[in-house]
């Protein structure tokens, strides 16, 4: 109980936090605010299709990466939610986000299943990615694996999402900063299983939240889903790996200009006490040229590049899905074509990937996934 106790607390100021900003707000505030409510929902959603080809081997393929489909709005002046479904997330069905949030004054708290927030392109969907794939901090940060009696290895992920609880407060200063605090299942998405501990996400944030230069420092800690290992004569083992998640990064945003830089690093300790240590890291920008009335059609032209790196990567070899690890460096360059003004609306991609491994899985020349490709992807959001 007392390894719980300042959680607890946590929770309990959480929970009081908006009730006693709405007690403090002047009489009369809610119905000035009820006056300016709009209960229609908002319907919003995203389709990622996209044709990709390896220059390993020349082999190719079609797929439709994600169709995502959600509602958000309000029942009340102060609170909202949201529910959000992928119907094809790399071939699944997923709920992805169902929350409630209560907001007043200064504070918003989240209660639900939900983005913990700890990193920039962690938290990117469909339609807030400006690559056709994902970088390297993106994609492996949350990403272990749980090897069963045979030898063979599973792929599990928390994701960028977990149930569970998230104050946040924004500043109302001459230069703005945001506070997040949140304490979740660590089980990921869908999955509410039971823990004899919660874990706990801590972000500053300073600056601009949507344009503008925004610096952010996180900080997650807590323990992984329960995992298996083989255990000799006696079977499989099951056992909880301590998480330690640590990352900052910068980020300027304006009308034609993005460029971004972060860094993350996970601390992943097992039974046997030994840790794992993976780095990732990117440097990412793009410049957008707006398109004279003259071009019926396409709007704006948005040269793009990043450099990304991972180093000691979880991997699972897909010739005897074994546990594996690599390290890398990625160049990926490319246009992104929209066809109206607004960004991420309305898109053709052409990306080109160029990888440079340092340490290459052993089914690098029948696995496309670290192979230098070029990809093609339409973006439609809405």
């Amino acid at each position: 109980m007392r390894k719980q106790f300042p959680v607890l607390l946590g929770l309990a100021i959480a929970l009081g936090a908006p009730v006693a900003a709405a007690a403090a707000e002047p009489a009369g505030g809610d119905a000035r605010a009820e006056r300016k409510v709009n209960y229609v929902p908002q319907i919003e959603g995203a389709v990622k299709a996209k044709f990709e080809l390896s220059t390993y081997d020349g082999k190719f393929r079609f797929n439709v990466r994600n169709s995502r489909f959600g509602v958000k709005g309000l029942v009340s002046p102060h609170m909202s939610y949201k529910m959000q479904v992928d119907f094809s997330n790399e071939g699944k069905l997923s709920v992805l986000d169902a929350y409630v949030a209560y907001a007043q004054g200064h504070f918003e708290f989240v209660l639900g299943q939900q983005q913990y927030r700890f990193s920039a392109d962690l938290d990117r969907g469909p339609s807030t990615n400006y690559f056709a794939n994902r970088s390297f901090l993106a994609k492996y940060l949350t990403s272990y694996y749980s090897i069963d009696g045979d030898g063979r290895a599973t792929v599990k992920t928390i994701g960028s999402r977990d149930i569970g609880a998230r104050l946040t407060y924004k500043s109302r200063t001459e230069v703005p900063f945001r506070v997040l605090v949140g304490a979740f299942n660590g089980s990921g998405i869908n999955n509410p299983e039971w823990q004899d501990g919660v874990n706990v996400m801590t972000r500053l944030e300073v600056g601009g939240e949507k344009e503008g230069l925004c610096g952010a420092i996180s900080y997650y800690n807590g323990q992984s889903p329960s995992v298996q290992r083989p255990s000799g004569a006696d079977g499989v083992e099951s056992y909880h790996q301590k998480m330690q998640l640590i990352g900052g990064g910068l980020r300027y945003l304006d009308d034609h200009v993005y460029a971004e830089a972060e860094y993350a690093q996970r601390r992943l300790k097992g039974a046997a006490r030994t840790t794992e240590v993976m780095h990732a890291a990117y440097v990412q920008g793009f410049y957008k040229f707006v398109m004279p009335p003259s071009w019926a059609v396409v709007r704006y032209l948005a040269p793009i590049g990043r450099w990304d790196m991972g180093s000691n990567v979880d991997y699972l070899n897909t010739a005897d899905n074994g546990h594996e690890w690599f390290s890398a460096n990625r160049m990926t360059l490319g246009l992104n074509i929209g066809f109206v003004e607004t960004l991420l609306r309305s898109e053709l991609r052409v990306n080109y990937e160029k990888y440079f491994l340092k340490r290459k899985p052993g089914d690098f020349a029948r696995n496309p996934l670290l192979q230098d490709k070029f990809t093609i992807e339409i973006v439609a959001s809405f």
